[in-house]
């Protein structure tokens, strides 16, 4: 009895042997966790880009907008407009065009001007003078334009391709709008220097297509005209603000601020030097 029971312990100390030598010393150690930091994976070409490509494809669809319409629509448009043409739209016309001329533009941007300075309202005054200065830059740029394409205006002419460019009498003025280019400066300049409000660049904008919409609906201008004035204005203005920025950094110079410090037992003064 005593050796079966010798024989099994012994046969149990060498299974229990085996067992340890099968196993593997890495097996037996602590587990590592396999997580590590990594850093955060590049951004694609497109996502970097993106403004830049938003941007160039907003020029391209104003560009084929353009072209299209210069080629096919402007007859349609225009007969459509005049056809549809009621007293309401016109009411609503003679109501919205002055926004689109000299006067009351200037007058708007030199009252932001002077309550913006009394008043101490910096974003007003900045508004003012992107608009002044957005003003000027468009009339200068729009005059050229039309003195160097001459084109006949819908009301004079059923041809909408009938030109008669820089050596024309100067009476045919139709491309591109003047009112709709003049509108598209001012609202661009204030929406541009009111970017963070939910309303004004919406109401600008609005008012500004509304005005081009009244040249279509009296018959002054050809819709391609309208659509030139927009793209116009939009870029004078942009140009304008852009400029504004450049010429503020440019000539803002670096200044002391002193100011009185009082301490528990002393006193004396605190400079900064503000860029």
């Amino acid at each position: 009895m005593r050796f079966i029971l010798l024989l099994v312990a012994l046969l149990y100390l060498t299974r229990a042997t085996v067992s340890a030598a099968v196993v593997k010393p890495d097996s037996l150690q602590t587990p590592v966790d396999s997580f590590r930091w990594q850093p955060a994976p590049k951004p694609s070409w497109v996502k970097q880009h993106h403004k830049l490509l938003l941007k160039s494809a907003s020029v391209l669809a104003v560009t084929g907008l353009f072209i299209s319409t210069y080629q096919h629509y402007d007859r349609r448009v225009q007969d459509f407009s005049q056809q549809n043409r009621t007293f309401v739209s016109d009411g609503t016309a003679r109501l919205i065009q002055p926004m689109g001329t000299a006067l009351p533009l200037q007058a708007t941007f030199a009252s932001m001007l002077a309550v913006g300075a009394l008043a101490k309202r910096p974003k007003m005054r900045e508004a003012a003078v992107v608009g002044l200065g957005s003003f000027y830059l468009n009339a200068l740029v729009t005059d050229k334009l039309k003195k160097t394409f001459q084109r006949h205006r819908p009301s004079s002419t059923e041809d909408s391709h009938l030109f008669e460019g820089a050596d024309g009498d100067g009476r045919n003025t139709s491309f591109p709008s003047s009112h709709t280019s003049t509108a598209f400066a001012a609202a661009t300049a204030l929406a541009s220097v009111y970017h963070d409000s939910k309303w004004i660049p919406t109401v600008a904008y609005g008012m500004a297509t509304l005005v081009g919409l009244s040249r279509i609906n009296d018959n002054k201008h050809w819709a391609s005209d309208v659509l030139a004035g927009a793209a116009l204005g939009y870029i004078t203005g942009k140009a304008t603000y852009w400029g504004y920025h450049k010429v503020k950094k440019h000539w803002q110079k670096p200044s002391w601020v002193v100011s009185p410090a009082w301490q528990p037992g002393q006193t004396g003064l605190n400079a900064s030097l503000r860029f």
